[in-house]
């Protein structure tokens, strides 16, 4: 009884301890860095399209899954509501402070689960360094600082619960239906939200395979409605004519832009991919060939497969010519990079040779000196964000206060939207003029430079 006791109360505080270190990281960035000016889609996909017809009563409910670009952000959309409910302003800081909680959310569920399920111990604590710098670092700065950029949170977490569920209980009716619900959500989520029934389509086989937990006609079955559920997700998927010329229009350009995206955080060179994404791709095949493959192993090698897969979709997506990772896209790759370090450790444990002790120190040398090193890149453009984000601010305030739209006609970065005249539009429609953040209208910032 003591016993339980005390591993339960451990379990409380370490994934606590994880869940207050990412939140109060990313609070820092977010309080420094984020101001209540909504911003770029925020305007119309969030203002014009969303808040104003729910306060004048015209919001229909199919608009709550309506294309966004490629996507369809239903969450993202509910969430909005919710908070203008609660607020009753327009507020793209409020947004982000939100974010910070799912944020955090998803760190504490992995470690929750790792330690829930005794995978913490020895070399494995290791794990938590790569857990909480990948949610703890600002090198996603876009969804960190822009409240409506929740679709991505929202996604990783319906993933990994879903993930989770066909790991720890494949056989619960309750765990099923919620898995087909979440995997329905999360391709009204975001256009890649297809890829996570299929990532958790491979987790019940490999279950099935390994333990035998679901008949082979119950596996099919499940995995059958998880395709068409995924198939239905790429149907719906709006064919947008200008992003076509962003595509992969060979497989080099695939194959490097994928090499490309796989090196991320190291920049420059597609090598490091093979470090930080190789352990799993050998260890997994490895582990199941020789029945090794244990449940934690089975959470991992979902949350691979996911971040790989989606590596590929963006491969393939923005493939042409691709000469950086957006910063919007980063996390995306949390759960592989997590997965692989997972795996370089079992490939030590499970293989047991002196030689294949270096795996460790090598990848986490590569990860750490990859996130060091873009660590100041990633502080030079939030700074740089912000000092836009505050001239934005008081050319929008200005514009408020005087109607003069000499204001809105600015440089590129220096408005909040790229079209004056649509910005001048949105911001002459009474209803949405009255639910912007009062110090936009009230404060007024004036001598900022951009360097």
């Amino acid at each position: 009884m003591l016993n339980r006791l005390s591993d339960n109360t451990n379990l409380t505080f370490l994934t606590l301890l994880v869940f207050l270190l990412v939140a109060l990281s990313r609070l820092y960035y977010v309080e420094h860095f984020a101001v209540p000016l909504p911003y770029w889609d925020q305007w119309d996909a969030e203002g014009d399209f969303l808040l104003r017809p729910w306060i004048q009563g015209t919001l229909k409910l199919s608009d709550l899954w309506q294309p966004h670009n490629e996507h369809r952000i239903f969450p993202t959309r509910v969430l909005s509501l919710v908070i203008f409910e609660i607020t009753g302003s327009w507020n793209n800081l409020t947004e982000a402070r939100l974010n910070i909680l799912l944020a955090a959310a998803i760190p504490a569920s992995l470690v929750w689960l790792l330690h829930r399920h005794g995978a913490l111990f020895g070399k494995r604590y290791f794990l938590l360094i790569v857990i909480i710098a990948q949610f703890a670092l600002p090198f996603s700065f876009e969804n960190l600082l822009i409240g409506f950029q929740s679709q991505f949170y929202f996604l990783i977490l319906f993933t990994v619960t879903s993930i989770s569920l066909a790991t720890f209980h494949p056989r619960s009716i309750f765990s099923i239906v919620a898995i087909l619900i979440l995997s329905v959500v999360s391709v009204l989520t975001m256009a890649s939200g297809l890829l996570t029934p299929l990532a958790v389509a491979l987790v019940y086989l490999l279950n099935w395979y390994l333990n035998k937990t679901n008949s082979l006609p119950n596996t099919l079955i499940i995995n059958a409605l998880l395709i068409v559920i995924a198939a239905s997700g790429y149907l719906l998927l709006p064919q947008i004519a200008a992003n076509q010329v962003y595509r992969a229009s060979n497989l080099s350009e695939l194959s490097s832009a994928v090499g490309y995206i796989l090196s991320w955080p190291i920049i420059g060179s597609p090598l490091p991919a093979i470090v930080l994404w190789l352990p799993a791709v050998i260890v997994i095949p490895m582990l199941t060939f020789y029945k090794k493959l244990n449940r934690i192993d089975l959470l991992m090698a979902g949350c691979f497969v996911w971040s790989l897969s989606q590596a590929l979709a963006i491969g393939y997506g923005r493939g042409q010519e691709l000469t950086e990772v957006a910063s919007r896209y980063t996390e995306l790759f949390s759960l592989g990079l997590i997965g692989n370090a997972w795996f370089v450790i079992r490939a030590i444990e499970t293989l047991s040779n002196r030689w294949f002790q270096i795996l460790l120190p090598i990848f986490f040398a590569i990860f750490l000196d990859g996130h060091m090193t873009h660590y100041s890149y990633d502080m030079h453009d939030i700074r740089r964000n912000y000092r836009l984000s505050l001239i934005q601010t008081a050319n929008v305030s200005k514009y408020l206060k005087t109607n003069n739209k000499s204001y809105l006609q600015q440089p590129k970065w220096q408005i909040p939207y790229p079209d004056p005249v649509r910005l001048q539009q949105l911001l002459d429609n009474p209803t949405l003029r009255e639910i912007l953040p009062p110090s936009i209208v009230q404060k007024q910032k004036s001598g900022v430079r951009v360097n």
